[in-house]
């Protein structure tokens, strides 16, 4: 008889099963300790409910912090909070707990000081990839937890080697001999996933080759808190805050644990999860349902800043503008025309506005768009909404689309203002209509949803993991304070998501804002241009003056010349999986990025040179990009 491999691979599977659940079940283990074997490693939660990661042969390879152990903070009515650790529950006990792939223990909490909480918390493991599965969740009690401390909180000292994995705007490597201190909880924004932190992943290696990767689950309220001590140790740690005052439903995260896991390998086990929940949708299958992101991604962007008042003024500057659009395209470029702002700053009443909301009224916003349509632009219009997204927001975007399509006013982009901005959302507590964190992230994407609906490409400020599936263009993959003084910069979002946006880079000079709001200058900014597959964009180079003031002075040619080179290997690679980064010296200062399409680029940062291969202008031979001088 012929066995398949697919019944062998059942057969084996449905004995690992077996076997570990026999294995949970006779070592129901004392009270001191719960012991979770796994393919690679033995996991223990021990009785402070600090956990112990264990290889056979080697010994103890990973711990929770023993200084920082779990705890909470707990409210009873009006009185003042407390902070009690889990471990001082009088009452604890488990039974079995049995996941979709994880095998352990619900462990319950009861008895604390003073307090009638009751917590139950998961501990279970899929053995077949050494993951372990974490989950908090308060079940009874007439006092409120508020906050879930050090749940968990990883560390290692800086002479164990390695380093820790930030995803803190592209990403960032903290190698341990990195000299300089992560910013303090006082220097810094709260770290909530999804605004200041970019991905909901984040990682730990050590010299020896072992490493761990954290995803968290439900990440719309963790906060996470990134450590670097020079000389002393990183660390991460992962608290719960409360949403809408309580502990309001479980939270969940898992932890895997693999010996030679690099950062790339925990960027693309995040992609593959990200996948499966839905929110990695390429370019590629986004423009099936809106064709413009063809030729979006084909063209570079140019920002006209804002309509002028006066009514000779506002025309001129159309004029000067539609001009400038013109010149760009006989020099080769395709052009995304960001059309200006206008009056009130494009806030949402601007566009519901039956009154003239520009010198020349609607008609005059009309005929920009329709001249630069009939120069074969996209065109991309701004919105800010000044607060937070209201519990009616898609209501006001229906009336927004319905109210400029009656004007006549026709665009294919929408860019959302401060939506997928770095600042958390805070919760909206009104007793009418209370938003969450939660909601507020889901309010975000239902607009950009319905903007997709009406034929249009969904835009925001920030590039973040949460709008992936349904945002197709960011400002900046890296805005300024998205941006660290420590470590050393790496494509980690890229490695998951290249594929899924186009994102500008402001990049070294005056890029269009302030000075202090772009790369540095001494920090290679063309390199990292290449290097993070940014968009190319007039606005992100030096002195990106509207009206373009010089166009053929030796500066304006450097500027055009590396804009074109820019474009030609975005075209490349905005459409291919970023498989690779890599660094090629032991100082980090030589590295390469591939996509699956086989371009490669590599970068020496120390003498600011770059080599790109697979992309018909670049020669495949080291080379110095243009110098583009800071603003003056």
């Amino acid at each position: 008889m012929r066995v398949t491999t697919t019944f062998l691979a059942f057969v084996i599977c449905n004995l690992l099963t077996m076997c570990l659940w026999a294995k949970v079940n006779d070592e129901a283990n004392s009270a001191d300790r719960l012991d979770l074997p796994g393919k690679h490693i033995n996991i223990q939660v021990n009785h402070n409910l600090t956990l112990a990661v264990q290889k056979p042969g080697t010994g103890l390879i990973w711990r929770s912090s023993n200084t920082h152990i779990p705890d909470m903070v707990v409210r009873a009515g009006d009185a003042e909070s407390r902070t009690l650790t889990l471990a001082s529950a009088s009452n604890f006990s488990h039974t079995p707990f049995e996941g979709e792939k994880h095998l352990g223990y619900t462990v319950h909490l009861s008895g604390f000081e003073e307090t009638d909480v009751e917590l139950e918390l998961i501990f279970a493991i899929d053995a077949t990839a050494d993951e372990l599965l974490i989950q908090v969740s308060q079940t009874g009690g007439r006092d409120t937890v508020v906050n879930v401390g050090h749940f968990y909180r990883f560390e290692k000292t800086v002479a164990e080697g390695g380093y820790l994995v930030l995803p803190h705007g592209s990403g960032y490597l903290i190698a341990s001999d990195c000299p300089d201190q992560l910013p303090g909880p006082e220097e810094k924004k709260e770290g909530f996933i999804g605004a200041r932190w970019t991905l909901p992943m984040f990682g730990m290696t050590r010299g020896d080759g072992n490493a761990m990767c954290a995803i968290v689950e439900t990440w719309w309220d963790c906060n996470v808190e990134a450590e670097h001590l020079p000389g002393d140790r990183s660390a991460f740690d992962l608290n719960w805050p409360a949403s809408m005052g309580k502990l309001s439903y479980p939270r969940r995260f898992v932890l895997r644990f693999a010996e030679g896991m690099d950062y790339v390998a925990m960027a693309k086990r995040y992609r593959q999860l990200a996948k499966e929940q839905g929110l990695l949708r390429t370019l590629e299958e986004k423009l099936t349902q809106t064709p413009v992101i063809q030729k979006y991604v084909e063209n570079i962007l140019f920002r006209w800043i804002k309509w002028d008042s006066g009514d000779d003024q506002a025309s001129g500057n159309c004029r000067m503008a539609l001009d400038d659009i013109k010149k760009l395209q006989a020099l080769g470029f395709g052009v995304n025309f960001f059309y200006p702002k206008w009056a009130q700053g494009n806030h949402w009443q601007a566009y519901l506005l039956e009154e003239p909301p520009v010198p020349g009224g609607w008609k005059a916003l009309a005929k920009l768009a329709s001249d630069a349509h009939q120069l074969d632009c996209p065109v991309q219009c701004f919105i800010n909404h000044r607060t937070h997204p209201a519990h009616n927001a898609v209501d006001g975007i229906n009336r927004l689309f319905d109210h400029v399509q009656a004007k006549g006013l026709e665009f294919d982009v929408l860019y959302f203002d401060g939506y997928s901005a770095y600042d958390v959302f805070p919760e909206d507590t009104s007793p009418d209509h209370p938003v969450t964190r939660r909601q507020n992230y889901e309010i975000q994407n239902a607009c950009f949803t319905e903007t997709r609906h009406r034929g249009v490409m969904p835009a925001a400020e920030l590039a973040r993991f949460w709008c992936m599936a349904d945002c197709d263009y960011f400002f900046f993959t890296d805005w300024a304070r998205d941006r660290l003084s420590a470590g050393d910069p790496i494509p980690l979002f890229q490695l998951v998501f290249n594929d899924c946006y186009s994102a500008g880079f402001s990049g070294g000079g005056y890029a269009f804002y302030v000075p202090g709001h772009d790369w540095p200058h001494d920090r290679t900014p063309r390199l990292y241009e290449l290097m993070f597959a940014s968009a190319p964009a007039y606005n992100w180079l030096p002195e990106p003056h509207t009206p373009i003031r010089d166009w053929n002075g030796d500066q304006a040619k450097r500027r055009w010349a590396w804009l074109k080179r820019w474009s030609s290997y975005y075209r490349s690679v905005t459409l291919s999986e970023m498989v690779s980064h890599e660094f090629l010296s032991p100082d980090r200062t030589q590295c390469r990025v591939e996509f699956a399409n086989g371009v490669t680029a590599d970068f020496n940062l120390a003498d600011n040179k770059f080599r790109v291969k697979g992309v018909t202008s670049f020669s495949g031979q080291w080379e110095t990009p243009e110098e583009l001088p800071d603003y003056h």
